[in-house]
This record gives C-alpha cells, sequence and structure tokens, in this order.
C-alpha cells in the first residue's frame, strides 16, 4: 500500500467518523468502546508483580452457546514488549481466573491457575519470558509491569472436536487440558494454520468481559476495577450478519503464511520484513493476532485497523484526584496505558544508537501522523532504561479549594522561563504525586516507568493536556490508584484502604476528528 493511498483512506475514515470515544460511539467506526464492559477485545491497563503486589485476572465468557478461543497477552511497561502469552479456550457461560506475582526465586513475573479451561499450551503455570525485552535491562523487572490484552480470536461452536474437548461437564472439560496435561487429540491440529483452518471454527462475536484486582497481602491493600471492552459497532451490522475475521493463530513457534503487513502493523515485524533480516524481529505464528490485526470486516489493513482503536481510545485531556495527606499516609499513583502506541512506534534493540532505535510504522508516521510522529516521540535512558516516551504534555494541579499552580511558583520574577511540560515515559507510565522522588514509597510500588511529581497541595485533583501532535488526542486507558492508613479503627488497630479512581477525559469533538483541528476543546 502506497502512502498516499493510506492518507486517502484515513481521511476519509476520519470524515466518517461522528464523535469518539468511551462516552459516545462513533456512528460509523467499525470498532467502539463500549461503556457496557461487555465486547470482543478487552485491555487491562496495568497489572503488578512489585513489592509484594499481584495482580489477579478473571475473564468470564458471558455466551451461553459458544465457546471462545482467546488470546491472552503481557506486555511490558517499557515499550510493550511481548513478555508472556497464550491461547485459552473458554466454554460458554465459563470463567478463567489466575494471578501474575513474583517468583521470589527468579524475581520473574510469574503466572499461576488452578482453573482446569482449556489452554495451549497446556501447562501455562510458569515464569514469564524476556526473550523480547531490552537485553541490557533488569530484564526480571521488565516482566513485572505492564498491561494485558485479551482478544476472542474465534467462536468455538458446537458440534465440532475443539467444541467437546473444551467443553466442560459437570465442571471440568471431559479430558483434561491444563496444568501440564497431555494436549487432547482434538486440539493437536491446531498447531497448524491449515489445522485452525479445517478445525470448524466461526468469527468471533461479542460475550467477553474481565475483572481484575492488584493485592498487597502483607500491606492489606487491594484495588480492583473492570477491563476496557471493545465491540464491533452494533450500527454497522444486520442481525445475523458476519461482521469480524476468525484471526486465531497457531500458538506456536514459525512463520505465518502471509505477508506480515497484512497481519500486523507492529513496527518491528515489518521491519524485519522489509530490512531481510538485518533489523527488527522476525514475526512468529503465536505473535498473532494483535491489537492490529484485522478484525472487522471491510477494514483492509493493520494500518487502519490501529487507526480506528486509537481513535476509539484517543483523550485529548487526562482529569483525576490525588490524595497525598501525611496525617494518613496517603500515597497516589497515576496510571497512563497506551495500549496502540506499538503500532505507530517501536523500540528494536537491536539498533546501536538511540535514534535509530526508534522505529516508526512508516504508513501511519508519513500517511497520517496523528496520534505519533517525530514532533512528539523522544527516548529517554541509559541503554539498561531506554524507553519511548511522549513529549510536550501540559499538566496543571488544584487543590480542593479552587487553588491551581501550572508550575512550582504561583508569581514569578521576569523574565521567567516557561512552566516544563513532561514526558510521559513507557508504554505504561506511572506518575506518584508529592512523593518525594521517584525511589520514595508510592501507592503501587511501581519502578519500571515511574516518575514523580510535586504538586504543591496535600489533596485535590489534576490534568494532564494530550493533544497529540494535531490535537486529535493520545490514545490512552488507567486510573488513580490512591491508599491511605487510618488510625481510629480501634485500639491499636491500624486500617489500610485502597481507592480506584478512574480517569475522566476530554474527547476530541466531531469537528476536530473532521478538520484535523489542533484545538483542545
Amino acid at each position: 500500500m502506497k502512502k498516499t493511498i493510506l492518507a486517502l483512506g484515513v481521511s476519509t475514515l476520519l470524515a466518517g467518523l461522528a464523535t469518539t470515544a468511551s462516552a459516545q460511539s462513533p456512528l460509523t467506526s467499525p470498532l467502539v468502546v463500549t461503556p457496557t464492559n461487555i465486547g470482543h477485545i478487552l485491555v487491562v491497563p496495568y497489572f503488578t508483580a512489585q513489592e509484594g503486589n499481584a495482580t489477579l485476572l478473571n475473564i468470564v465468557n458471558t455466551d451461553k452457546v459458544n465457546g471462545k478461543a482467546l488470546k491472552v497477552r503481557f506486555r511490558g511497561a517499557s515499550n510493550s514488549d511481548d513478555v508472556f502469552d497464550f491461547t485459552l479456550f473458554l466454554s460458554p457461560g465459563d470463567v478463567w481466573a489466575a494471578e501474575i506475582s513474583q517468583n521470589p526465586s527468579t524475581g520473574l513475573a510469574r503466572l499461576s491457575t488452578s482453573d482446569n479451561s482449556c489452554t495451549l499450551p497446556t501447562q501455562v503455570n510458569r515464569d514469564f519470558i524476556t526473550a523480547r525485552v531490552n537485553p541490557k535491562a533488569d530484564t526480571a523487572n521488565e516482566t513485572r509491569e505492564g498491561y494485558i490484552e485479551i482478544l476472542n480470536a474465534a467462536d468455538i461452536v458446537p458440534g465440532t472436536a475443539v467444541y467437546s474437548a473444551i467443553k466442560h461437564v459437570k465442571g471440568a472439560p471431559p479430558v483434561a487440558c491444563s496444568n501440564g496435561a497431555r494436549t487432547p487429540d482434538a486440539l493437536r491440529p491446531l498447531l497448524t494454520e491449515a489445522g485452525i483452518a479445517s478445525a470448524g471454527f466461526s468469527a468471533p462475536t461479542t460475550g467477553l468481559f474481565a475483572d481484575w484486582s492488584i493485592f498487597n497481602v502483607a500491606e492489606a491493600t487491594s484495588w480492583s476495577g473492570v477491563a476496557t471492552a471493545v465491540t464491533v459497532n452494533p450500527l454497522m451490522a444486520r442481525p445475523g450478519e458476519t461482521v469480524t475475521n476468525m484471526v486465531l493463530h497457531p500458538q506456536a513457534n514459525g512463520t505465518p503464511s502471509g505477508a506480515v503487513n497484512t497481519l500486523t502493523a507492529d513496527p518491528l515485524f515489518q521491519l524485519y520484513a522489509t530490512s531481510g533480516g538485518v533489523a527488527g524481529v522476525q514475526v512468529q505464528h503465536f505473535d498473532l493476532p494483535d491489537l492490529s490485526t484485522p478484525y472487522v470486516i471491510g477494514v483492509s489493513s493493520p494500518e487502519e485497523q490501529a487507526l480506528y482503536l486509537s481513535l476509539g481510545l484517543a483523550k485529548t485531556s487526562i482529569k483525576n484526584e490525588y490524595f497525598t495527606d501525611d496525617r494518613v499516609q496517603a500515597q497516589t499513583d497515576w496510571v497512563f496505558s497506551s495500549p496502540t502506541r506499538r503500532y505507530h512506534v517501536a523500540m528494536d534493540y537491536t539498533a546501536t544508537t538511540p535514534a535509530s532505535q526508534v522505529v516508526f510504522n512508516q504508513l501511519l508516521l508519513e500517511g497520517a501522523g496523528y496520534f505519533y510522529n517525530t514532533s512528539n516521540v523522544t527516548v529517554e535512558g541509559s541503554d539498561a532504561t531506554r524507553k519511548i516516551c511522549v513529549s510536550g504534555i501540559d499538566r496543571t494541579f488544584w487543590d480542593r479549594s479552587e487553588q491551581y499552580k501550572e508550575s512550582d511558583d504561583d508569581f514569578v520574577i521576569s523574565p521567567s522561563p516557561i512552566a516544563p511540560k513532561v514526558n510521559l515515559c513507557g508504554e505504561v507510565a506511572v506518575w506518584s504525586i508529592n512523593a518525594g522522588d521517584e525511589y520514595a514509597p508510592s501507592a503501587l510500588a511501581a519502578n519500571v516507568t515511574r516518575k514523580n511529581i510535586e504538586v504543591g497541595y496535600a489533596d485535590g485533583w489534576g490534568e494532564f493536556l494530550t493533544p497529540g501532535p494535531v490535537g486529535l488526542g493520545l490514545p490512552m486507558l488507567g486510573a488513580a490508584f490512591a491508599k491511605a492508613t487510618s488510625t481510629n479503627v480501634g485500639a491499636g488497630v491500624l486500617g489500610n484502604f485502597g481507592l480506584v479512581w478512574e480517569h475522566k477525559y476530554t474527547v476530541p469533538s466531531f469537528f476536530e476528528i473532521t478538520s484535523g483541528k489542533a484545538a483542545v476543546k
């Protein structure tokens, strides 16, 4: 696809959108973020296994007829590198539950589950994998924070051999297919593309939701929330009409048969293909599908898929509360998760200089560049800590009585420098409020991408402006995580409390989308 063709396609795409975002659905966008929290694709914006924290994940199939073949992928906080992925089969009405915690022997994050829902491989109780993270970094630490992608890759219909193998009977599949059991014969053909094509899967439908919780048992603190759900726009299909592509791929090593640029927008996979293997990363069966794999019939390319998702998640500003009152030892961390940035720009650890390590998807950069381009993408850190950052972020913080600060002082001696903008570094950026510095204790004990910001007030609210290069916003999710300790529970008793406040957003207006204006409404 030539960049001029993509540019025309992007212009048509943008002109066709009536609005964006989680509050109001685009009337003609094929993918929308749904307020029902039930969808085809789910994103958990943050997981952690740091400093005694463990993340619990529950995935629910509300479809009472069809099973679901899900791709579950954990990506690292630094640069969205794949640190663990597998295929999960949910029976109709099934729930799968697991815990992510730190292995005290290896320091790696590890997944633990006693759930009997089928998986490929059948043994997923194991440490996360460091093959794709920065080899010069603390590789174990790179696995302990990030975000989670969950995609329904195919429906499993009654009457097929796969359905019979994974369908629960009296509380379990008829033949054990998890926790290291021998792979059932009905699932073994799924090691190949031909086997998947002949297995009788149907196009994926909606019906998924997920809940997450972060627990710290030693500190008696917890937080919880729901995964963001993306669904195919119900206004774009007649009842019974097939609107999605079956996108299940083998959970195996090996090179997919299709052209890389038709399967994924990931710049590192595309770079490997175009450079003849000199740079980038060679795509494997297990890398697919990802969030850019064309999911809806009529979406013509991974770049178009990535743009639709990015528009649906775009925010021009992010607002939330903070709570750092010393009287109750309160702490607050803000989490900013960017689950589609990987398809616009990625970090190539095989390159020798910081500038050459930043790899853009050339079609998205040259054909659009609406969310990430050379004007707002930079890098920070040494060889061991290098992260892609989004630059030029303004912020303002208020106390609870209308006072506000845009910089460290309300009044200045002129000439005075303009208050510095901040960089959001990492695919999942964590900002501590009033912690003292980025090494002091904080609510989440994050350390992969954590920074600190001093706002001048103990409690209040703040706003990060995220207009992006042309005012369409940046695709982001997240929340504020706060904790406090009360000494008034009873004699000799302390009470620890965790609070989660979902971010509140401003989204680009219809006028901004169709005209490309950079103003923030």
